[in-house]
């Protein structure tokens, strides 16, 4: 227990000597497994936790600082914390129990206390007594009830926040991270990490999110998914956690496996699919995927009659998605486009934003399912507008971090701080997550697709041709349009759209 050993704080141990530093640094922050201990990640406040052996599948955050794998009380998650932001429960207890408030955190400070009060009475048991293990402990040592595992430093997450799925649908899903999944997915083709990470955004969403998931009606329309990729995890999984009858097709169809056993069932192809459902979201890489689903053999239009309907979320050309609506409408079915703004982790929040343009009777009729995959619905109007909007938006975004890498380079070519810089734009008016998040990847020099690059340079071209056709001049995003053209030349395609900081910084 933390309790009977002397613990001393990294931050507060100040070495004598160089000598005394060099002898003494490793044990500077060492905590025992067991030990209770206040760890705090981000800005959140600190929260009553336990050491715990990390799994076998979590990898530690890259970088030289100590960490400790953690499991939180109340909220029964896990993450890496460094040991700096780690302090002993007892010793603390009466000035960080005061740090914050709520329900959540009550939940957690009673279990703490309770756990203690398991191990002080374990300590005073009959051998009898003794070998087995409290729910908390269950849960930090099996994944596979709880499959899930933050960074604290790749990115903002506080241990307060759980999937708003009942537990019931949470029990469905349990299973996604869990060693025998892992090797199911492997076995099958399946990308685990795509569903590992589904799992472990779940694990930080806001109380408000949380609520509004949990009061969400799903409809009693029967829907289908196309498209099982780094969005379409998330949104898809989100619509299965919610309540939603879902029936899901994938290209590789070795990634349905996960979802079927989410509770999801699969088609054999996409005709299959839109036959069986009522309303059909897909979401693919780009107009040409989109096209091929829809008009290709057993596609989307093979299925379509009077009552289906198509809701597209992919982020397309205009000319596509007037093309397909014409083509839908021509067989008495529904369309709406619903391009998203927003990248992996809204995805697997369920936080996206939802643009919408078409059948308004559609929009409506997917209230439901855009509760769960998104925080925010619009409807724009006639089919196009959609479109339009999204490849605004994408066009700034492009602006913004091509901007921003440039300036993080001069900081190094300058010999400034690139640690510092991004503190200071955290703090200033430009601040928001796109900067806080690809400044980390960029100092990490590590990155992961949230948004892969080739995307971002395709929905430049499409602004362009946008522009182009309203005879707007765009210098700013043509020159930007280069610069990602650049950076997949250098092959950094498939890498996130931070890595074009890599072109700019040869």
């Amino acid at each position: 227990m933390a309790d009977d050993q002397e613990q001393t704080s990294a931050v507060d141990e100040q070495p004598k000597s160089p000598n005394e530093k060099a002898d003494k640094e490793p044990e500077k922050h060492e905590f025992k497994f067991g030990e209770h201990v206040w760890a705090k990640l981000s800005s959140f406040p600190h929260w009553p936790g336990r050491i715990v052996k990390p799994w076998k599948h979590v990898k530690k955050p890259p970088g030289k600082k100590l960490t400790y794998f953690v499991f939180f009380f109340g909220t029964e998650d896990h993450a890496w914390v460094r040991a700096e932001n780690l302090c002993p429960y007892l010793e603390n207890k009466e000035r960080l129990s005061k740090a914050a408030k709520g329900q959540k955190f009550k939940k957690a400070m009673d279990a703490i206390e309770d756990a203690i009060r398991q191990e002080e009475n374990k300590l005073n048991s009959t051998p009898d007594d003794r070998g087995k293990t409290s729910p908390e402990q269950e849960t930090e040592k099996s994944p596979k009830k709880r499959g899930r595992a933050l960074k604290d430093t790749a990115s903002d997450s506080t241990p307060t926040k759980t999937s708003y799925a009942s537990p019931k649908k949470r029990a469905a899903s349990s299973a996604l991270g869990s060693p025998s999944s892992k090797k199911q997915a492997k076995g099958n083709g399946l990308s685990f990490n795509s569903l590992a990470l589904y799992n472990s955004f779940q694990a930080h969403l806001s109380d408000r999110t949380e609520d509004k998931k949990e009061d969400i009606v799903p409809t009693d329309k029967k829907i289908g998914f196309i498209g099982l990729g780094l969005m379409g995890t998330g949104m898809a999984m989100n619509l299965i956690k919610t309540g939603h009858k879902v029936t899901v097709w994938n290209r590789t169809a070795a990634k349905c496996a996960d979802f079927v056993t989410a509770g999801a069932t699969e088609a054999k192809n996409v005709s299959d699919l839109v036959s069986e459902c009522d309303i059909v979201f897909s979401m693919v890489s780009d107009s040409e995927a989109l096209r091929a689903i829809v008009f290709g053999e057993h596609g989307v239009l093979d299925g379509m009659k009077k009552g289906k309907a198509l809701v597209d979320m992919s982020t397309v050309d205009i000319g596509t998605v007037t093309g397909l609506e014409g083509a839908i409408t021509a067989r008495e079915g529904r369309f709406l486009e619903a391009p998203v703004v927003g990248s992996v982790q809204p995805a697997m929040e369920g936080s996206l934003v939802i643009i919408g343009a078409g059948d308004s009777n559609l929009f409506d009729d997917c209230t439901s399912c855009f509760q769960a995959m998104g925080k925010k619905a619009f409807f724009l109007g006639d089919v196009g507008n959609g479109s339009k909007m999204k490849i605004i938006i994408n066009m700034i975004t492009g602006c913004i971090m091509s901007g921003f890498a440039e300036g993080m380079a001069v900081a190094d070519r300058a010999g400034l701080s690139q640690e510092t810089l991004l503190d200071v734009l955290n703090l200033g008016a430009i601040s928001s997550p796109l900067i806080s998040g690809k400044g980390k990847a960029i100092l990490a020099n590590k990155y992961p697709p949230a948004f892969p690059l080739k995307y971002q340079q395709k929905d430049m071209r499409l602004a362009l041709a946008l522009a182009d056709q309203v005879e707007q001049p765009i210098p700013v995003s043509a020159a930007v349009n280069e610069l990602f053209k650049r950076a997949k030349n250098l092959g950094l395609g498939e890498k996130d759209i931070s890595a074009v900081y890599k072109a700019v910084n040869m």
